[in-house]
C-alpha cells in the first residue's frame, strides 16, 4: 500500500474516532484491569448508553456499586475532549488529591497507549496533570473549598461526592457555576 494510501486510512480513523468518542474507546483505548492487567476497554451496554446519556446531558449525577467501570469510562470522556477538542479544561475533584490523582492515572494509561498517530505531545504530564499541545488539560485536585475558583472548567468531574463534606461540596458546586455557566459540563459520580 502506498503512503498517501496509509495517511488516507488513518485520516479516515481519526475522524471516525473525534466523531464517535464509543468506537475510540473500544478500538483504542486500553485500561489496567485489576487481575488480568493491561486490557483493550471493550465497554459493556450499559456503559454505552451511560456515554450518550453523558453527552446529551450537561449535568450528571451518577449514583453507583463499585467495580462498574465507571469512572474508566470518565477518564476516557475526558481524553477523547482532550484530544479532539481544542483548550478544553477538565478538573478533577475528589475527596483526598490521591482519588483524584486515580482518574488523571487511567487517563495517562489510555494516552499513553494510544498508536502514535493519535497521540498529541503533552506539555505537561506528572501525577496530578496532563496538558497536551492543543492547549487541552486535566488536573486533579482535592476537595478544598476553592476547588474549581478561577478555573474555566469545560468539564467537572467529581468523583466520590457523596463522601464531600455537605458544607464543602456546596462550596466547590458554587464556585464552579460561573464557568460551568458558559458551557461546561459536570459529572458528579458517587
Amino acid at each position: 500500500m502506498s503512503s498517501s494510501g496509509i495517511k488516507n486510512i488513518i485520516k479516515q480513523e481519526y475522524i471516525k474516532c473525534a466523531q464517535d468518542p464509543i468506537y475510540f474507546m473500544k478500538k483504542y483505548c486500553w485500561i489496567q484491569h485489576p487481575t488480568r492487567g493491561r486490557i483493550q476497554f471493550n465497554l459493556y451496554p450499559f456503559q454505552e448508553s451511560l456515554l450518550a446519556q453523558l453527552n446529551k446531558n450537561e449535568r450528571s449525577i451518577i449514583l453507583k456499586s463499585r467495580q462498574l467501570g465507571i469512572s474508566t469510562l470518565t477518564a476516557g470522556i475526558a481524553l477523547h475532549l482532550m484530544l479532539f477538542q481544542r483548550d478544553k479544561n477538565v478538573l478533577v475533584i475528589a475527596t483526598k488529591q490521591d482519588t483524584a490523582k486515580n482518574l488523571v492515572t487511567k487517563v495517562r494509561f489510555m494516552y499513553d497507549n494510544l498508536p502514535s498517530w493519535l497521540k498529541l505531545t503533552s506539555v505537561e504530564n506528572n501525577k496530578l496533570s496532563i496538558r497536551l499541545t492543543n492547549g487541552s488539560q486535566i488536573k486533579a485536585v482535592s476537595a478544598a473549598s476553592d476547588a474549581g475558583r478561577s478555573e474555566s472548567i469545560s468539564l467537572l468531574i467529581i468523583d466520590e461526592g457523596a463522601f464531600i463534606e455537605e458544607n464543602r461540596i456546596e462550596e466547590i458546586w458554587g464556585s464552579s457555576q460561573q464557568t460551568l455557566a458558559t458551557g461546561g459540563k459536570a459529572i458528579i459520580v458517587s
